[in-house]
Parts: C-alpha cells; sequence; structure tokens
C-alpha cells in the first residue's frame, strides 16, 4: 500500500514538473503569426504566399526587454544568416517587445526558413512563394480539303489528328521548394474522362520551375472536350493559384454523308452538326444546288425559281437553323444541299446529295422477281404444250403408216428367208 502511494506522488510530481517546464518553454519562447492587409491573424507552420503579394510576420515575446532576432536559411540549409532589409523587405521595430517583417512584395529568391530568437528560445516558419508566370492556350489545327458533292465542288476543313492541341502552365516557386507543390486541372470531361487527356508535368527542383502541360489524346466531334481549362497550382495545404486557358476550335462542320436516299412522301430532316469555340451566336445558312435559301414571314423557306409550297422549314437543335425538315419530301426535292457558318476565327461548309425515291420502289424490284418468274412459267407451259402436241402428232402418224402397209406374201416375199431382196414369182397352173 506504501509503495503505490509512493509511486502515485512521484507521477503526480514528474507530471507538475512537466507542466511547470512547458508553461515556462512556452513564456520564453516568441510568439509567431502572420498579418495580412485585411489585420486577419494566424499561426502556422508553413505559409504560402503568392508572388508580388504583401504579408506581415510579426514575431512577439512576453518581455518588453528582451532582444529579438530574425535569422534567414534557405530550404535544404541548416545555415541560418541574418535577415537584412531591401526595397522589398522592411524590418519594423517600433514596438517594444515585438519584431515584424513586413513583405512589401514577395519575390520568390524570399521563399525559405525564417527563424525569430531572443536570448534563451526560438521559433520557425517556412514561408513558400509561388506563382504563375505562364499560361498557353491553343487551337485545333484543321486541314483543307476539296470535295465534290452531286456535280458541285466544295471547300470543307478535317481536324489534324496527328497535331492534337496542347495547353500548359508555367509556375514558379522559391528554391528547393517543388517538392512541396502539386498541379492539377479542371474543366472539359477531365472529372468524368480522365483517360481522354494526356497531362505531362515537368519539374526542375534547383531553380523552382513547374511545367504541366496538357493535351487532347484524341480529337472527336465533342464539344465538351474544347473550351475553358483552369490549371490550379497547389502549395502546401489550402494555398493555390490558378490560371485559366482555352483550347480553340475554328468552326468546323461534321462530314456527313455525301449521298443520301430517301422515300418520297415522307418526312425527312437533317441537322448540320457545327463545332466551334467561341460558339457560334449567328444563325447557319443553307442553300439549294448554290441557290440561297431564306425564310419567309411565317417562317417557311424559300428558294429562287423553285416552289416548296410550305413543305420546307428551318428548324433549331443546337444551333440557330441549323436544321432543315421537309414534310413531307418530293421526288422533285432531289438536289445538293449545303449549309454553312461564319466567324473571326473563319468559314465553315458542309454538303450533300439528296436522292429522292418514289415511294412504291421498294416494290419494282419485287415485281420485277414476279414478272420473271411469270415469263418462265409461261415459257415452260407453253413449250410442254408444244413438245406434247408434237408427240401426239408422231404417235398418229406412225399408227397410220403400220394400219397401212400390205402382207409380205401378197408382195411376193419369202419372210421365211430373211432375205427380202429375193422376190419369188408364183407358177401358173
Amino acid at each position: 500500500m506504501a509503495t503505490n502511494c509512493i509511486s502515485f506522488l512521484l507521477l503526480v510530481s514528474v507530471s507538475l514538473a512537466l507542466a511547470t517546464n512547458e508553461s515556462v518553454i512556452a513564456s520564453i519562447t516568441p510568439d509567431l503569426y502572420i498579418l495580412d492587409v485585411h489585420g486577419n491573424q494566424k499561426r502556422l507552420e508553413h505559409v504560402a504566399l503568392t508572388y508580388n503579394s504583401h504579408v506581415t510576420i510579426v514575431c512577439r515575446t512576453s518581455s518588453v526587454n528582451e532582444q529579438l532576432l530574425w535569422h534567414y536559411s534557405v530550404f535544404e540549409s541548416n545555415t541560418f544568416l541574418p535577415v537584412s532589409a531591401s526595397p522589398y523587405l522592411s524590418i519594423d521595430q517600433t514596438k517594444r517587445g515585438e519584431i515584424a517583417l513586413e513583405f512589401r512584395r514577395v519575390q520568390f529568391s524570399m521563399a525559405g526558413i525564417y527563424q525569430c530568437s531572443n536570448n534563451v528560445a526560438s521559433r520557425q516558419i517556412s514561408v513558400h512563394v509561388y506563382g504563375i508566370l505562364n499560361a498557353v492556350s491553343s487551337s485545333v489545327r484543321l486541314i483543307s480539303k476539296r470535295e465534290l458533292v452531286g456535280q458541285l465542288h466544295f471547300e470543307t476543313y478535317v481536324m489534324d489528328t496527328s497535331n492534337p492541341p496542347m495547353v500548359a502552365c508555367q509556375f514558379q516557386v522559391g528554391r528547393h521548394g517543388v517538392r512541396y507543390t502539386s498541379v492539377r486541372w479542371k474543366g472539359g470531361k477531365l472529372a468524368t474522362h480522365p483517360q481522354l487527356y494526356r497531362i505531362v508535368d515537368t519539374l526542375d527542383n534547383v531553380n523552382g520551375y513547374v511545367w504541366s502541360n496538357l493535351s487532347i489524346r484524341e480529337l472527336t466531334f465533342d464539344q465538351a472536350l474544347y473550351g475553358k481549362y483552369i490549371c490550379q497550382f497547389n502549395i502546401v495545404s489550402g494555398s493555390m493559384e490558378s490560371a485559366e486557358v482555352e483550347i480553340i476550335v475554328p468552326p468546323i462542320i461534321k462530314r456527313p454523308e455525301h449521298g443520301m436516299g430517301y422515300f418520297s412522301d415522307r418526312k425527312f430532316s437533317y441537322t448540320c452538326h457545327l463545332l466551334a469555340y467561341p460558339t457560334i451566336t449567328g444563325p447557319v445558312s443553307w442553300s439549294r444546288d448554290e441557290q440561297p435559301i431564306t425564310l419567309d414571314n411565317q417562317g417557311f423557306a424559300r428558294v429562287a425559281g423553285y416552289d416548296w409550297e410550305d413543305r420546307v422549314r428551318l428548324d433549331t437543335e443546337e444551333n440557330l437553323n441549323d436544321r432543315i425538315i421537309f414534310n413531307p419530301l418530293r421526288p422533285d426535292d432531289r438536289a445538293v444541299y449545303s449549309c454553312s457558318v461564319r466567324s473571326p476565327l473563319g468559314n465553315a461548309t458542309g454538303a450533300f446529295f439528296l436522292r429522292v425515291k418514289d415511294r412504291w420502289a421498294v416494290f419494282w424490284p419485287l415485281i420485277g422477281i414476279v414478272l420473271e418468274v411469270v415469263v418462265l412459267f409461261i415459257v415452260i407451259l407453253m413449250y410442254e404444250i408444244r413438245r406434247r402436241a408434237l408427240a401426239k402428232q408422231r404417235n398418229t402418224e406412225e399408227q397410220s403408216c403400220v394400219g397401212a402397209k400390205p402382207s409380205g406374201s401378197a408382195l411376193g416375199y419369202h419372210d421365211a428367208t430373211g432375205d427380202t431382196s429375193i422376190r419369188y414369182r408364183q407358177a401358173r397352173a
């Protein structure tokens, strides 16, 4: 029992001593906090500052008579040197028991470890400086092609899949600060289909440079792949710098089937699928055999020299007037139809040849087969009738010849000899 009491008393004594020691250390260790331009105070072991920003780091002690000093060391080094004032950094000691570092314009060379110390203790804070040096947008390259549709020539464009667009961001941190950073991209279909992209990061740890490139693996006609992307440069938890880049697409019209066959007296519609970024806000223009298609006051399509009888109109699916509708389709609607758009980045045209078939045309092959079978049946039937008639006639003639033939004795032939070439004359009495 006595032993347990002694152990308990020793444990309490040690705990009190440790608490007293921690209290003493806390009382003599300088207090560091960050003061931003809004007057907010933060106590952190790591702070990330953007390039050319303004911030103040304050070191305070409980004793107003203690002398406080600032020292600095670059990352990956244990050599601390006194901090000197510069055009971008000032040291403020106007308040007793306090010394402040005012970063007027944060530079990349200011990254490192800052230590505030008095005669008996010190406290450190790691300052990371980061910023975006460059953000590069890119554009999809197009290849011009000359195509023949019907009897008309058109200049069209296709995407150059061998040279996909690449956007890039260049960042910088203080020397030896690259290991504290990461780059993240947002936009497009990155959140749901990251496999559609290729991201390559290049790090220069000595000089503190980080390059990040993003490209599309395979160019498709998916509008969501093109447009704005954001590159985020993260350094320590909760601090980031971001820039916006764009993947631009000059207007291009999806290549249609050059020949389209449809039956008359049915409804037909065709949509001019357009890909462009920035998106096209103007209407899509249509032509029939290079004759412009216009709209009347009631919204029906009109073309010079032809009366559509209010059967044709233009509608909007994705872009203004990007769909043409025939209701119903007629055989004389056979023609080459083209849609085109214009923008500051270029023009685009798509064309297709509309072949209109009679609605009964589907039955003509079947009717032809039936007629062939009927004709063949008639030919076979007539041949069989004629053959039977000839056979019957031949049989009749043969029977007639057999009935009219005389006997051999009457003609003087002797059948028993088997030689019909010898004739005998009967003796007279």
